[in-house]
């Protein structure tokens, strides 16, 4: 591949470009001056900064890079993850009239998809486009197909679906590079060179990583057929299903997480979603999000929801001395949209954590009323917000 490309630039074709300005100014040497060792150092410093970035630029220039598009990473803070990106979404980027002159969809059709999906302009897009490359519009063209088996309307509300569950994974995947790879990176002092070279190797790792999802995506859309089998409330009802809905916060975190170093939040929260995910498995409930400190589940059955709920209550109670779980549960009719639940029911769960005291599990009477053999104890009726008139509730009791 260098054969084609031929010899890199010189050193100072790199500095006239101003590829190496930020690191000639008195910041660069700033860390080697903090220690303390003076002037020497700080030159010492910048020439060394200065030869670890043509390093990377040669690199960059090695993998089909040239300076103008080096120019633009360095503007855009993206130095050095050019070549991580250019890897990760390979392929022209199209204005919308040549996307659909590749394409037999309309450009109103192509956008009204791209606008669902969530595709926003990226690096490369030209001047107010999104810069749909060739790969997308055929993965556009798929949906579309696909589409004519449903309304419009529903059909686009998938798509959102499908785009704000993506967008979640593609910030998880990024989250774990930066706490996991670049952080640890830049504390050990790697060159600039070594970490490009760590975006690029994860970026590679997603190669054909969408097509080993396939099997475990099909079987969440079992898993999430026989639910609606169970939960079924006529022949003819398709809309709202008959589920037990439960919600569980910790008293205590926002003090707690406000005096956490940011790295300890971080795996307090990783444990607090891993106990929970692990909890749901366990007693075969579903989680449906996860809202700061809040989990919000679904069950089939109120008997369930009550294991389920016991089991947060008692996995959170031994997570930290400062904070306490408390719950609500709530059983009936809600309405399946998107992935979630809507309705009263979905409304008064949470209502009825905001009711409890730390270490107690609050139900509805429908919900007691359902979830033989769990055992409840009177608590009264509360004028929860939302609802005109007083509910009684009961407190689960769970030993």
């Amino acid at each position: 591949m260098s054969g084609e490309i031929g010899l890199p630039p010189s050193d100072e074709a790199f500095a006239a470009a101003g590829l190496l300005d930020d690191l000639t100014g008195a910041g660069a040497g700033a860390g080697a001056g903090a220690s303390g060792g003076g002037d020497d150092d700080d030159e010492a410093g910048r020439a060394a900064a200065i030869a670890g970035r043509l390093d990377l630029l040669r690199w960059m220039h090695g993998h089909g890079l040239t300076i103008e598009e080096m120019v633009e990473a360095k503007r855009t803070f993206a130095l050095g993850a050019a070549v991580g990106d250019r890897r990760l979404l390979p392929g022209e980027r199209l204005t919308i009239d040549d996307a659909v002159e590749r394409s037999v969809l309309t450009d109103d059709q192509l956008i009204e998809f791209a606008t669902a999906f969530g595709l926003r302009p990226i690096g490369g897009s030209p001047a107010g486009e999104i810069g749909l490359t060739a790969a997308e519009v055929h993965t556009i063209e798929l949906f579309e197909l696909i589409g004519a088996l449903f309304s419009r309307p529903e059909m686009l509300a998938f798509v959102r679906v499908v785009g704000s569950s993506l967008a979640r994974i593609g910030a998880a995947a990024v989250s774990l590079f930066l706490a996991d790879v670049e952080g640890p990176h830049i504390e050990a002092g790697s060159s600039e060179l070594e970490l490009a070279e760590k975006v690029l190797e994860a970026n590679g790792r997603l190669d054909g990583f969408a097509a080993h999802l396939d099997p475990l995506l099909r079987r969440h859309v079992l898993q999430a057929i026989e639910r609606t089998r169970v939960t079924t409330i006529d022949d003819t009802e398709r809309f709202k299903y008959r589920y037990a809905v439960g919600f569980v916060d910790l008293v205590g975190f926002t003090a707690l997480s406000s005096d956490m170093p940011a790295r300890e939040l971080a795996r307090f929260l990783r444990e607090f979603e891993a106990q929970a995910h692990d909890v749901a498995s366990e007693t075969g409930a579903r989680i449906v999000k996860l809202i700061g400190d809040e989990v919000m589940f679904a069950s089939t059955d109120a008997a369930g929801a009550c294991e389920t709920g016991r089991a947060l209550m008692r996995a959170f109670s031994d997570d930290h001395v400062r904070i306490a779980p408390r719950g609500g549960l709530a059983y009936g009719d809600v309405v399946l949209r998107g992935g979630d639940y809507y309705g009263p029911v979905v409304n008064v769960a949470p209502r009825l954590v905001d009711e409890a005291v730390p270490g107690e599990l609050l139900v509805t009477e429908e919900f007691a009323e359902a979830a033989h053999p769990c055992v409840f104890e009177p608590a009264g009726r509360r004028q929860v917000k939302g609802f005109a008139e007083p509910i009684a509730v009961r407190s689960f009791v769970m030993d």
